[in-house]
């Protein structure tokens, strides 16, 4: 009796577990079903408007699904993150953005400090490379020029950033501070405005992202006076670091695709499959290595995870120690 009732529970266990296998299939094969939306926190023009067109373009043609690229420009990020965190996760709405909108603007904004912990990072599509510029007729030849005329002439230098909050704020802010400069810093709605303004002269110098000046300082149009990252630029090799000068100073910021908290694991991982492949695709590289965007070791899932909770920790202790912290 025994073994028939074994054998029965066994066929049956086998015909649950095809059938569920089955379904797991049919869903995993079924997404997309529709278009996907990619949200960007930023206005179009811009470095992360950019790099979210170049993905779509090429996840587009992997998925054989439309990828909708959405500007949700405000809050430095902020606006998107909040939509995509409250989207049906699903697959079918997620986003891009620079990192500094989970792990720093809340210092800055009255927006929730734990962006991380309601949405689902995926995977790294860009390391955010960023450095201070000027116009290429501009008298300032070096950052020390810069400080130096700012010293005599307090209130005379005026410095675009891509938004409050954002890393580009916080590095200005620390080295008008260090050099106890009076200046005045001006938050824009993403680095396509913030070129624009300095392009007409509106302001002395622009601190932004390379994908907005890169091709400039290329081609004489611009001047790049300072890197906000660990090392030089490869357009302007001659031009020292922050750290160089003596600020004590690296830019860490990247660009990641995310969604919202509770995907099923079978659709993020697709997503960061698709993803990661459209990011290794020449046409990609190429655009992304043109505006200072590229990164041959890109992180997906847990590793991004871990890597955006602990900026997230050394970010507070940098705005703590620069006396920054917007008081609650």
């Amino acid at each position: 009796m025994y073994p028939r009732i074994t054998a029965r529970i066994s066929a049956a266990l086998l015909t649950l577990t095809l059938t569920l296998s089955s379904t797991l299939a049919t869903a995993q094969s079924g997404f997309p079903d529709r278009p996907i939306r990619l949200l960007v926190g930023f206005p179009p023009g811009g470095s992360t408007d950019i790099l979210a067109r170049a993905l779509a373009n090429e996840a587009r043609s992997i998925l054989n699904q439309e990828v909708v690229v959405v500007n949700r420009a405000g809050a430095s990020g902020a606006i998107s993150v909040s939509e995509v965190a409250a989207a049906k996760p699903d697959g079918h709405t997620i986003g891009i953005n620079p990192s500094t909108a989970f792990t720093l603007g809340f210092h800055f904004m009255d927006i929730r400090p734990d962006f991380i912990d309601v949405i689902e990072p995926l995977m790294m599509a860009a390391r955010q490379r960023v450095g201070l510029v000027v116009r290429s007729d501009s008298p300032h030849k070096t950052l020390k020029d810069l400080m130096e005329f700012g010293k005599r002439n307090p209130g005379k230098v005026s410095i675009g950033v891509p938004g409050v909050g954002t890393s580009v704020e916080v590095f200005t802010r620390a080295i008008l501070h260090n050099a106890k400069i009076e200046a005045i810093v001006v938050p824009f709605k993403g680095d396509a405005e913030v070129n624009t303004a300095l392009v007409g002269g509106q302001i002395v110098a622009g601190g932004y992202a390379a994908g907005g000046w890169a091709q400039q300082v290329q081609t004489g149009g611009m001047r790049l006076i300072a890197s906000f990252e660990a090392d030089r630029f490869d357009v302007a090799p001659d031009v020292p670091t922050l750290e160089e000068m003596g600020y004590g100073m690296a830019g860490k910021n990247i660009q990641f695709i995310y969604g919202p908290k509770g995907l099923p694991p079978a659709v993020a991982q697709r997503l960061i499959s698709v993803f990661t492949q459209a990011s290794r695709s020449p046409r990609y590289i190429d655009i992304a290595t043109k505006n200072g965007l590229y990164d041959k070791t890109p992180l997906v899932g847990a590793e991004l995870t871990a890597v955006l909770v602990k900026d997230r920790a050394s970010n507070a202790e940098l705005v703590e120690k620069l006396g920054m912290k917007k008081p609650r």
